[in-house]
């Protein structure tokens, strides 16, 4: 099995919660509800959808069975999260770069004074 497809929406909180989203399997079966998360060290991982239980513990709704297809699917999960991160942290350059060059030239043109026109008396 492939994962053809990875979606995610980056969520900018402080908590461990990083992204939410989904994955396809071959373009044939679709998982919504996967979290990349932070552990206490700084590390991500991928938490598959849960449910909680009435005793207050959770149990999967959607695994893998296999070591091989969860270190696949993980894989392309907090691949696609590098890029999103990268993605997102470049338009943020870009626009903090785009307001620093449009006050640079607001500034530029208040310093010059504009010069009189008509006869002088």
């Amino acid at each position: 099995m492939q994962v053809s497809e990875v979606r995610l929406n980056l969520i900018n909180t402080d908590n461990a919660v990083k992204a939410i989203g989904s994955f396809a399997l071959d373009g044939a079966f679709a998982v919504r509800g996967v979290r990349v998360m932070e552990d206490k060290n700084g590390y991500n991982f991928v938490a598959f959808p849960s449910r909680a239980k009435a005793d207050g513990t959770y149990e999967d709704l959607a695994f893998p069975l296999s070591k091989d297809l969860y270190a696949h699917i993980t894989g392309a999960i907090l691949d696609e999260y590098k890029v999103q991160v990268e993605k997102q942290a470049q338009e943020q350059n870009q626009a903090q770069e785009a307001s620093q060059e449009a006050t640079q030239t607001e500034g530029a043109s208040e310093a010059k004074p504009t010069p009189k026109r008509g006869k002088g008396r």
